[in-house]
């Protein structure tokens, strides 16, 4: 089940109820199972209280927002105060997190990998073993491939002018030599109705993050077969295709006669299918994203590297979520056009809790989906699980949510989503997602592709600029409860995906 916020926007949790969130959203160390591994952060205080280890190398904010310090003795408060001073995250309650290694310490070990401090910004880096990282907290940019760092300077000019966090004093690490570590075999489930740019999703995670298997749940999607023959061969092995509609049945209109309930239940019986099928594969690890989702790593690196740091005690992990923020309601290409994501829980228009990767190679045969965001055992228990984003540098992998886009993909969805009744829209926990099908239920019939209607009868408020509008209201920049320094730069290479799915 969605993840969602019980106050209103810019309103203060009280302690209780911001660690219940923050455990539930995966954010704190202490809903981690830390098994055989040493994971650098975990949660030493709330706000206004007292950080009562002394030493520690110290951060305060929440999500995806920090600010880190070096705090040199026991008693400091956990307050902006101590940390220099501004807000990471206005309007809600904080927390500090202390780091398991020494104060000041210049190494630091991510997922096998050894990081020293090399500079701090204006500074300069010598790094002859490359790559470098540029940033503070959980924000970061690398060098890119190819790219001298023997010596670079600690600057954003050499990071391609991007500043990864805003008007904070940043700093440099180099990456160490160490032995590749053997990729894990990964696989993805999804469950698509009329996707929009499938093709690209697809390069993207086979090519690029080399995901090694997808399972694809497909309902009510008209031409698909003619897009399939264009997909090469070599992608075609690596996809088991399910067309069998779980959907109880569909109106009159071809709509399906679900609600937000059941959208979720068909999604957790294809993900146990692929589990099952999975394990028959001898596939390390599955995930669950959907068809507007990519997986992406700041760090450049194969999903299946990533989680073959993770030791083997450790059944699942959870991978924290951001979402796009598109440059305008004119928006085409939704994946290759967007350049930044809102990293803030509190302005997110969907869900904050992320998705779990789910060890399938020799785990218990009894794990079933918990709702389409995590996993348990069949009896209800928690599996020994980490969060990424106690990484000692933040997540090294996001899932990046494309929700919504483009505008009549938007109008589609919600106008599916419109048979849902007054009761369970109340139910619903996001306001965008509430609103939006409000929007459609009352304007749906005048849609992009809609029959039967004459145009001529829409209403002003169902004008084309009238739904562009209220879609960039939540999407965009215009988004009020937006800042700056909330966004997170997103680097694909989006040229060479492209070229070589077109090659």
């Amino acid at each position: 089940m969605h993840l969602f916020l019980a106050v209103a926007l810019g309103g203060p949790l009280g302690s209780l109820a911001t660690a219940r969130l923050v455990k539930k959203a995966g954010f704190l160390g202490t809903a981690s199972t830390k098994a055989d591994a040493k994971w650098f952060w975990r949660s030493c205080a709330n706000e206004d209280e007292f950080i009562t280890e002394p030493g520690a190398t110290t951060r305060f904010g929440f999500g995806g927002a920090w600010k880190e310090a070096s705090l040199p003795s026991s008693g400091a408060p956990c307050s902006a105060q101590a940390f220099g001073g501004g807000d990471p995250v206005p309007g809600i309650r904080k927390v500090c997190e202390c780091s398991d290694t020494n104060t000041g310490s210049d190494k630091r070990e991510e997922l096998g990998v050894v990081w020293d401090r090399c500079a701090h910004e204006g500074g300069q880096c010598r790094c002859p073993s490359g790559p470098v990282r540029f940033g503070l907290g959980a924000r970061w940019v690398l060098s890119k491939p190819g790219v001298p760092t023997e010596q670079i300077m600690c600057t954003s000019t050499s990071f391609r002018n991007v500043d990864p966090d805003l008007g904070a004093p940043k700093e440099c690490w180099c990456q160490q030599p160490h032995p590749q570590l053997p990729k894990n075999r990964v696989a993805l489930v999804t469950s698509s109705r009329r996707p929009t740019d499938f093709g690209t999703w697809l390069r993207y995670h086979l090519d690029y993050m080399q995901v090694e298997h997808i399972f694809l749940h497909l309902e009510d999607t008209p031409g698909f077969h003619e897009f399939w023959k264009t997909v090469p061969p070599s992608h075609q092995k690596r996809v088991t295709l399910w067309e069998d509609n779980l959907a109880s049945e569909v109106d009159k209109e071809n709509r399906p006669s679900d609600d937000y309930s059941s959208l979720q239940a068909r999604q957790i019986a294809t993900m146990k299918r692929a589990r099952e099928a999975a394990m028959t594969m001898g596939i390390d690890w599955l995930l669950h994203i959907d068809d507007d989702e990519l997986l992406y790593s700041p760090e450049r690196k194969p999903v299946g590297e990533i989680l073959a740091g993770l030791p083997q005690s450790v059944s699942q992990a959870f991978v924290p979520n951001v979402e796009a923020v598109y440059p305008s309601p004119d928006i085409k290409s939704c994946f290759p056009e967007v350049s930044k994501a809102n990293t803030n829980p509190y302005t997110y228009v969907s869900y904050v809790n992320g998705k779990a990767a789910v060890r399938v190679a020799g785990a218990d045969d009894d794990v079933i989906p918990a709702g389409p965001h995590e996993w348990q055992s069949s009896v209800g228990l928690m599996l020994p699980s980490i969060h990424l984003d106690q990484e000692p540098f933040g997540t090294p992998l996001f899932v990046l949510h494309f929700e919504s886009c483009p505008v009549v993909r938007w109008e589609e969805k919600y106008w599916e989503l419109g048979n849902t009744s007054p009761e369970k829209l109340k139910a619903i926990p996001f306001g965008f997602y509430r609103e939006s099908i409000q929007k459609m239920q009352h304007c749906g019939k005048w849609r992009p592709g809609a029959s039967g209607v004459n145009q001529q009868t829409r209403p002003a408020e169902c004008s084309e600029d009238a739904l562009k509008a209220l879609w960039a209201e939540h999407k965009t920049m215009k988004n009020p409860a937006f800042r700056e320094q909330d966004m997170m730069p997103v680097e694909i290479p989006w040229v060479s995906i492209l070229a070589k799915g077109a090659s």
